[in-house]
């Protein structure tokens, strides 16, 4: 039976996409180019080559500095990601999507069943990530040391390895899908039910 994808569910969809991939971009730009011991490293290297002397700890304030701007990025995909969140408690409310436990209770047969888990287990990560990240992000203002609360900055990079292996899982089995059947699934996402 083919699932209804309603205005509000693919507005959803789509913009948690958007933002996911937007935040993931961020943290591939820090775990490479960005990094802040290499950048610091190519400061020292190519400052010391002009005669401008620099200490390991002013090279990484200035790498810091240099990457400031990727973090300002994390945080604006960060918002949409928490509306896109917002979207589908309001989308699961009016019955637009299914709150993704019940799905998982109610499905039938293991095909079923692993598609459900995968769906809410993705849920239940990007819900952490998010919790996780505005937590660490307001710690101050929410009276909590830094070093308090190193172990949620740890949660919050630690999810980002089960978050990509249930993305990679997620449009694996949408390709899948879309090639054993004839429901057209990518093309009612983008239309809505009419397949164009």
């Amino acid at each position: 039976m083919n699932e209804r994808f309603p205005p509000l569910f693919r507005l959803w969809h789509w913009l948690m996409a958007f933002s996911i991939f937007g935040i993931l971009f961020t943290v591939l730009l820090r775990m490479t180019f960005l990094d802040k011991k290499e950048v610091a490293a190519i400061l020292l290297k190519k400052l010391g080559a002009m005669g401008v002397t620099l200490t390991s700890e002013q090279a990484i304030a200035a790498a810091k500095a240099i990457r400031a701007p990727m973090w300002e990025w994390h945080y604006i995909f960060a918002i949409f990601l928490g509306v896109a969140i917002a979207l589908r408690i309001v989308a699961m409310l009016r019955g637009d999507a299914k709150f993704p436990l019940l799905k998982l209770l109610r499905a039938k047969g293991l095909h079923e069943k692993g598609k459900a888990a995968i769906h809410m287990l993705l849920c239940l990560t990007v819900a952490l990530l998010a919790l996780s990240g505005t937590f660490y992000y307001y710690h101050d203002a929410l009276g909590f040391a830094k070093d308090s609360v190193h172990w949620v900055k740890e949660l919050h990079e630690t999810l980002l390895w089960p978050l990509l292996l249930l993305i990679a899982a997620h449009i694996i089995g949408v390709i899948l899908h879309e090639l054993t059947t004839k429901e057209a699934i990518v093309s009612r996402m983008i239309h809505g039910d009419e397949v164009k």
